[in-house]
């Protein structure tokens, strides 16, 4: 009776071993630690502004701060049917370092392919060719290369996220 559960422990155990053995997976809430862009507007961000992204099975949404500070404030208007030129450019200030985009996700190998189906710009939603990055995973640091597109001044964004959940 022993020898028959020690034959059955031996032969099952690699069959669990490989059943919880999960390979790495970008599935998860990161947020972004730091960028880095080089080139003609290169910038180094070690404490970024507020982020959240989220990759689940083939869907991601993407939601950042592009700034190197918090955004600005501005004063209520006085005519929130009618704004000033001034208040105008107050809210786009605001609104520009915002990223707001979500849509398709591929992963194959270390290539991540992205294709916004909604987002803050409409260029973004019509992005032809779609984002494609490199990617490299290590424990709950991912880290993503993007390089210029054809034709645009030569640069490279490398995004690092931390995993938050």
């Amino acid at each position: 009776m022993r020898f028959r559960l020690l034959v059955t422990l031996v032969l099952l155990a690699p069959a669990i071993v490989f059943a919880q053995t999960k390979s790495p997976s970008i599935e998860g809430v990161w947020q972004i630690s730091s960028i880095v862009v080089t080139g003609a507007n290169a910038v180094t961000i070690t404490t970024p502004q507020p982020s959240l992204i989220t990759f689940a099975k083939t869907h991601y949404s993407w939601v950042s701060v592009n700034s190197t500070a918090p955004r600005p404030k501005f004063a209520d208007a006085k005519n929130p049917n009618k704004l000033t030129d001034a208040e105008k450019i107050a809210r786009f200030e605001q609104w520009d370092p915002f990223t707001g985009q979500a849509g398709t996700y591929q992963l194959n190998g270390n290539t991540l392919t992205r294709r916004p189906t909604v987002a803050k710009n409409v260029a973004v939603m019509t992005t032809n060719p779609p984002i494609v990055e490199q990617v490299t995973l290590q424990g709950n640091k991912l880290t993503l290369v993007a390089k210029s597109a054809p034709g645009q001044p030569a640069s490279q964004t490398t995004a690092t996220l931390t995993r938050v959940e």
